[in-house]
């Protein structure tokens, strides 16, 4: 998120009668005024509604929204996320929130942190499967020399380990969890760095709130680097036919949006090498590749 922006966020907050919305239209009855705080934001041109009966709680959703997120006032949404929280059966002395999608129930806890953890996911896979001009991939991303090595992969693939890896030799990194490709560039998609045990100052400075993320690069390497204990790293090039089989797989909208996935993916191949082979330690493939990449 950028900087300030969690400062200006008072702007966005507002009474019922503010915004225009009829809540007797909604799938659940509530009170009119019952919403104390709500939002409209949007990331990589997709935007969402947020809004809550519990101040404290929409302050903790806040600190969940998708990297790039920023308000907006555009009117139409592609979600509304709604946070109740519920009066306390006898059974239960913690009261309990309610989340939903659209008046679809998503999930009821009386645990918050559960509640801004499951709106993280979903509102990520939302920007990500919607955005119209960009194409998001499931891989970790690394700067080298004004060009982008994408790591292609899934959950538990690795590619949190490589990124890692690109890293500590010196690499810029990108994102560990999507590529966000616009053309044959790829952008910036921060995550929850800190969390690695690689030592801070290798993670780049971008990293710190309010520091100034990398400018988009063309993708110069795509590679599949499939984990084996104790193999040899020897990566071969690999088909055009096998390269866009393997990332539209990876593709968030290869389901509803092939074909603007698919001339994406051309424009990628047009300038950029793929690569495959069976790795063992990371690190050992990240010295390969940065030592060949000139």
């Amino acid at each position: 998120m950028k900087s300030g922006q969690m400062e200006n966020i008072g702007s966005l907050l507002a009474p019922e009668n503010a915004w225009v919305h009829d809540p007797a239209k909604d799938r659940f009855t509530v009170d009119k005024g019952s919403w104390v705080a709500r939002g409209r934001f949007a990331a990589f041109g997709v935007p969402w509604e947020l809004r809550t009966d519990d101040a404290s709680a929409f302050n903790l959703l806040l600190e969940r929204l998708p990297p790039g997120s920023a308000p907006t006032r555009i009117k139409t949404t592609a979600r509304r996320y709604s946070l109740r929280t519920l009066s306390p059966a006898l059974s239960e002395p913690e009261p309990c929130y309610l989340l939903e999608a659209d008046g679809r129930p998503m999930l009821c806890t009386s645990d918050a942190g559960e509640i801004a953890e499951a709106l993280e996911d979903d509102l990520r896979w939302l920007v990500a499967e919607r955005s119209p001009r960009r194409v998001f991939l499931r891989a970790g991303v690394v700067g080298w020399r004004d060009r982008a090595i994408v790591i292609a992969g899934g959950p538990r693939s690795g590619k949190s380990t490589l990124v890692r890896a690109f890293v500590a030799c010196g690499a810029t990194c990108f994102s560990e969890e999507y590529a966000v490709l616009q053309g044959s560039t790829v952008e910036p998609y921060p995550s929850r760095l800190p969390r690695w045990s690689v030592p801070r100052v290798s993670l780049g400075a971008w990293v710190d709130e309010g520091a100034r993320a990398p400018q988009p690069v063309p993708v110069g390497v795509v590679l599949f680097a499939h984990y084996q204990p104790g193999a040899v790293f020897k990566p071969k090039m690999i088909s055009r036919g096998k390269f866009m089989l393997g990332l539209f797989r990876h593709a968030v909208a290869s389901q509803r949006n092939p074909e603007r996935v698919l001339r994406t993916l051309e424009a990628v191949l047009r300038r950029c090498n793929a690569l495959e082979g069976v790795r063992g330690d990371a690190a050992s493939v990240a010295s390969y590749l940065l030592d060949r990449l000139v």
